[in-house]
C-alpha cells in the first residue's frame, strides 16, 4: 500500500467513525444506513488485503537458505561415501552419477539442486548396507530423505507468497475505486439534505472527508479538501 492509499484509507475510516458517532442524526434516512454498511464492508476488505500484502516473505527465504545449507552438507557427505565406494569396487557409472562438487551444488537453482541431491539419495538407498563401512549409517539416509521432502515443499513458498502479495495489491486498487464510488456517488449526495437543516453535521462530514497528507514536510500536514457535491 502506497502513501497515497494510506492517506485515503485514513479518510475512509474517519468518515466511518463520524457516521458511527452521529447515528442518531441520520438514522431516519435508511439509505445512509445501507450505504454505511457498504462502506464498512469495503474498509474491512481493504484491511484484509493489506494484511496479505504486508506479510514479509524474507523469513521464507531465510528458512529455505538454512534448509538448503543443511541438505547440501548431507548431500556431500553421502556423495563422498558413494564415490569412495565406487572407487573401491571400480564402478565408473556410479562415480559419474554422484560426482558433484560443492560449487556445482551451490550454483544450481532450487529445482536443479533438488534433482541432483535426489539422484545421490536414490543411488545411496540400495547401497545402505555397503555404505556402513564408509561412515554412513541408516540415520544418515533417513535424514537425507527428510531434508529432500522439506526442501521440495520449500521451493515454491517464496514465489507463492509473492503471488499472494501481487494479487492483494490488485484487489486493493479495485476496492479503493469501489469505496470512492460509494462516497462520491452515494454518501456525499445523501448528506446534502443536512446542509441547511443541520449545517454542523454537514460541515463535520466534510471535515471527515478531507484527505490529510501524512507524507507532507516536517511540521506541516498537507490537506486535500473533497469538493462539495
Amino acid at each position: 500500500m502506497n502513501a497515497r492509499q494510506i492517506n485515503k484509507l485514513n479518510m475512509f475510516e474517519a468518515v466511518q467513525a463520524f457516521l458511527a458517532n452521529t447515528q442518531a442524526t441520520w438514522t431516519s434516512i435508511g439509505a445512509i444506513g445501507t450505504t454505511k454498511i457498504e462502506l464498512d464492508g469495503k474498509i474491512t476488505a481493504i484491511r484484509t488485503e493489506r494484511q496479505k500484502q504486508e506479510k514479509d516473505a524474507s523469513g521464507l527465504v531465510t528458512e529455505r537458505n538454512v534448509l538448503r545449507e543443511t541438505l547440501t552438507r548431507q548431500t556431500l557427505k553421502v556423495s563422498g561415501a558413494l564415490m569412495a565406494y565406487a572407487s573401491v569396487v571400480s564402478n565408473a557409472e556410479l562415480m559419474g552419477m554422484v560426482d558433484y562438487t560443492p560449487t556445482e551444488l551451490l550454483k544450481s537453482r532450487g529445482n536443479i539442486f533438488y534433482d541432483k541431491a535426489r539422484i545421490i539419495y536414490e543411488a545411496a538407498l540400495p547401497l545402505a548396507t555397503q555404505l556402513a563401512g564408509y561412515n554412513i549409517v541408516a540415520a544418515d539416509i533417513t535424514q537425507f530423505q527428510t531434508l529432500l521432502v522439506q526442501f521440495l515443499v520449500a521451493i515454491p513458498k517464496r514465489r507463492n507468497a509473492a503471488a499472494v502479495s501481487k494479487s492483494a495489491t490488485t484487489a486493493i486498487k479495485a476496492l479503493y475505486k469501489d469505496t470512492d464510488i460509494i462516497l462520491k456517488n452515494k454518501l456525499d449526495k445523501l448528506v446534502l439534505s443536512f446542509r441547511v437543516t443541520n449545517p454542523d453535521f454537514y460541515t463535520n462530514y466534510l471535515n471527515a472527508r478531507i484527505i490529510v497528507d501524512l507524507g507532507a514536510g516536517k511540521g506541516e500536514e498537507g490537506m486535500v479538501q473533497v469538493p462539495e457535491g
